[in-house]
């Protein structure tokens, strides 16, 4: 942010009483407790939240930690209620005075999202929600999103796939210079291991077929967006099954293609069997799946991975994806061994009947590769904790 808009003035002077109220707690606090660690978990963006308060839970038990959780006007609804919230918007930072001296005994900054903006003296961890290793962004983007990561003291990987691909990139990008870069722990990962304990408290059966697509920007001439009111028509008309259309959260934003979601939803909403998941947590739509159909979304092994059913890729130009990009990557190698790759409707109508036939082994074999791939399963939220209480030294 350039420059203060006289609009968002009320979220200003927020921001400036909400860093002089941190400042006076860790003041008073740390007069009663000179072990004491200061910690603050950002929350930038509007998203499921759960699997990091489920940290932050956890941390707080500890006499040597307190935590503040800063969120902002984008966040609000998931955080604003939590003990100890505070909205500060990081992007006014530098028309706050004295912010750095208001922030100067923050020891420790995480956010699970990628930060331009950090207290003076803090040590800076990211959470990774990457699963595995597919491209998101396109190159330029990334090697931004990269350059940002350079300021990051550590990150925290969902496992071993994950952190080679980050040590590819910081090479690829970065090989002529000599900088420093990040720390790279594999964690396990959070969300993974939160969503399969949530999971078992709903009771719904699995009577539907769950479509979730990457943003409709990426890949846009081989992802699923051009086929998907065919496919969403075919699989009511000839399947009676139910369906439920979960749209990538960007294109629920201004960043991302809201009109083509409308439409989407205005054909098909007078369907008793199409129904449309808009919500911030997906768990209701994962519970009620018996299979998921996607493109290159990451959930897909967030899915397969949680509720061990099986999972279809649409990849409508599959021969001719980049030879380069599809040897190195594992996301692609490992679609096989999750479930099944279409290229046309007639495909997905055809695969859904093998998938009956074949659930019994494709449960076996996701099983399989989620234990070969994340070796925290069922353990990341203590090893996350480990490694910052390490980190901290308490």
């Amino acid at each position: 942010m350039k420059f203060l808009n006289i609009r968002n003035l009320e979220s200003y002077i927020l921001t400036f009483f909400n860093l002089l109220k941190i400042y006076l707690i860790i003041n008073r606090r740390f007069k009663n407790n000179k072990k004491l660690k200061f910690i603050l978990f950002y929350f930038p963006v509007k998203s499921y939240q759960e699997n990091i308060l489920d940290l932050v839970k956890k941390m707080k038990k500890n006499k040597n930690i307190f935590i503040f959780l800063i969120y902002n006007k984008y966040s609000s609804s998931e955080i604003s209620k939590q003990k100890n919230s505070l909205l500060i918007d990081f992007g006014y930072l530098r028309f706050v005075p004295f912010s750095n001296i208001f922030l100067n005994k923050i020891n420790l900054f995480i956010s699970n999202y990628i930060a331009y903006i950090y207290p003076p003296k803090s040590t800076n961890i990211y959470i990774s929600h990457d699963i595995t290793d597919i491209q998101m962004v396109n190159n330029e983007i990334e090697k931004k999103l990269f350059s940002a990561l350079l300021k990051i003291d550590y990150i925290f990987l969902s496992s071993d796939i994950v952190v080679k691909d980050y040590i590819k990139k910081f090479k690829l990008f970065y090989k002529k210079k000599k900088l420093r870069t990040p720390k790279l722990i594999n964690t396990g990962y959070l969300k993974l291991d939160h969503v399969k304990k949530k999971l078992h408290l709903f009771k719904n059966k699995r009577d539907s077929i769950f479509i979730a697509p990457t943003a409709r920007s990426y890949k846009k001439e081989d992802n699923i967006s051009a086929d998907l009111e065919d496919i969403i028509d075919n699989l009511l008309k000839f399947t009676k099954e139910k369906v439920i259309y979960r749209p990538h959260p960007i294109d629920l934003t201004k960043k991302g293609d809201n009109n083509f979601v409308e439409g989407i939803i205005s054909k098909f909403n007078k369907n008793k069997n199409f129904s449309a998941d808009l919500s911030k947590s997906y768990l209701n739509s994962y519970s009620k799946a018996k299979f998921l159909i996607t493109d290159f979304a990451s959930t897909a092994f967030t899915f397969a991975y949680s509720t061990l059913c099986p999972v279809v890729f649409h990849s409508k130009n599959e021969k001719k994806l980049n030879i380069t990009e599809l040897v190195p990557s594992v996301y692609y190698k490992d679609r096989l061994k999750v479930g099944y790759i279409t290229n046309n409707v007639i495909q997905i109508l055809t695969i859904i009947k093998k998938i009956s036939l074949t659930k019994s082994k494709l449960r076996i074999k996701i099983f399989n590769l989620r234990k070969k791939r994340i070796k925290y399963l069922n353990q990341s939220l203590n090893k996350t904790y480990k490694e910052i209480t390490n980190i901290i030294k308490i």
